[in-house]
């Protein structure tokens, strides 16, 4: 049987974050942030900011996303308290921005 070398175990990397917290690289390193956690048990993501996806950005605030936030293609969604309305912002493709608000009522 020939050598094929030494095999050498490296103890265990801890978890980065406090329990719930989502784990993520971070430079090379295990990282996690209070702002991004998971409930295991309601089966819930809770996101202490924006939201980005494919063509959508949902703001997790009370104030109007900057227009420059927005690439072409994306909306954004927001929640005004003060006023309660649902905003609205989308930035078509050739840049243009456009904006609405739905009023709600109290249920």
């Amino acid at each position: 049987m020939g050598y094929f070398g030494q095999i050498v175990i490296a103890p265990p990397t801890p978890p980065a974050g406090a329990n719930g917290q989502v784990q993520f690289n971070d430079g090379g390193a295990f990282g996690a942030d209070a702002g991004l956690a998971f409930d295991k048990a309601s089966k819930a993501l809770a996101v202490g900011g924006n939201v980005k996806a494919a063509g959508m950005l949902v703001a997790a605030r009370k104030t109007v996303p900057a227009d420059a936030e927005l690439a072409n293609g994306e909306v954004a969604v927001w929640y005004d308290e003060a006023s309660h309305r649902v905003g609205f912002r989308a930035k078509d493709n050739t840049g243009d921005v456009w904006k609405g608000q739905i009023g709600l009522s109290h249920a």
